[in-house]
Parts: C-alpha cells; structure tokens; sequence
C-alpha cells in the first residue's frame, strides 16, 4: 500500500452532516470503512478504497474496485479488527467518522477501542459536536477562547496539568469519572499533561 498523507476510517455510527467534516472524508487520500458504514458512504456517493469487517451488515457493494477484508473472528469488534489491520499495513495517522450515535453499546466500546490503541496509531475524531483525541505526556492542543474541554480517563488513573484552562488542573488524580468535564480553553490553545493515556474532548463551537 502507499503511504497515503489523509486515511479516513468510517465506523458505523452517525454520519457527521457538517459540510466541512463530510469534504474531510471526500478529501482523503484513502477511505477506509468499517462493514456497514460503506452502506452510508455509498448512500453519499463516496467510494471507500476497502471495507472491513464481517461484512454481515453490508449491501450492495457500488464499485468493484472497493477491496473486501473479510475479519469473520466474533470475539472482536470490526472496530477492533480493522485498527489491528491498520497496524498491520502500517497506516499509524487516521481520522475517524462516525464514531458516535447509533447503537449505545458501540458508543463507548468505540473509545475503550481506542484507549487501547492510543499508543500504537496517532487519531483524532471528529464528530459535528466535538473533535476527540488522545493525549499521554505533554500535548499541546489548538483550541480558541471559550472552546469547551472535557478529559476522560477510560481505565485506571491519571495524574494531569494543565496550561490556559479556566479551571487549572495540578497534579490533578483522575479517574474513570466525570469530574474533568465541561472546562473552558483561555487562549487559541492549552497543555495537558497526563501520566497515563486520557480523552480530550473539544468543542467545535
């Protein structure tokens, strides 16, 4: 495969309708769907360059030159499957869609997925509500005035700082809980600093 700058990866859940988020995936240099998401793809007449997955919730397929992988294994999500390929094939910098909405269950499944996969591939989602990534160590994130911020820790526990939020975080212990949630970006960016892997929530307005 050649190494492609833009790799979309569309998960089954609600489609963003957001017209820049929608040309994020159009622009993409590669699109990869995860089973039933190629059937909401097509639906927008975006071609994706592979579908994985058990294929059980997939239709009609709209071009033959769309690549198969089949993953049949149950005891993993497609989700799951089709990072592990991704490391496979060394695709490690992706963006996803549709990561939210939908089913409840593959909600949250999807960011415990992704907690365990921080360290292994660079990601960031992007939802018409937020823009979702991970943050272990010193990070600096791109935000504006105002921007809300929320820090999730999926598993365990994390020690974190931060720089230009409107309620400082010091040597901050957090759990699996919602006590980072709705804080507020002072400037055209902030720093965490976090011990462990976290989820960093940002508003897109």
């Amino acid at each position: 495969m050649k190494n492609n700058k833009n790799i979309a990866v569309i998960l089954n859940g609600q489609m963003p309708t957001d017209d820049t988020i929608i040309k994020q995936v159009t622009n993409s240099d590669y699109i990869i769907a995860v089973d039933g998401s190629a059937n909401k793809l097509f639906d927008l007449e975006i071609i994706p360059d592979v579908i994985i997955g058990d294929l059980d919730s997939l239709q009609n397929i709209k071009n033959e030159n769309t690549e198969l992988v089949e993953t049949p294994d149950q005891n993993k999500t497609d989700f799951r499957k089709t990072l592990e390929w991704c490391v496979e094939k060394n695709i490690l910098n992706i963006s996803i869609f549709g990561i939210s909405g939908e089913s409840e269950d593959h909600f949250l499944g999807n960011y415990y997925t992704l907690s365990d996969f921080s360290e292994k591939i660079s990601w960031k989602a992007f939802t018409d509500i937020s823009i979702i990534s991970p943050c272990v160590g010193n990070k600096k994130f791109k935000s504006f005035k105002g921007q809300k911020v929320s820090l999730f820790c999926m598993k365990g526990s994390s020690t974190v700082n931060s720089v230009n939020l409107e309620y400082p975080l010091q040597s901050y212990h957090l759990n699996p809980s919602d006590d980072a949630v709705r804080n507020l970006s002072l400037e055209d960016h902030f720093i965490i600093e976090s011990t462990n892997t976290i989820l960093v929530f940002q508003s897109r307005v």
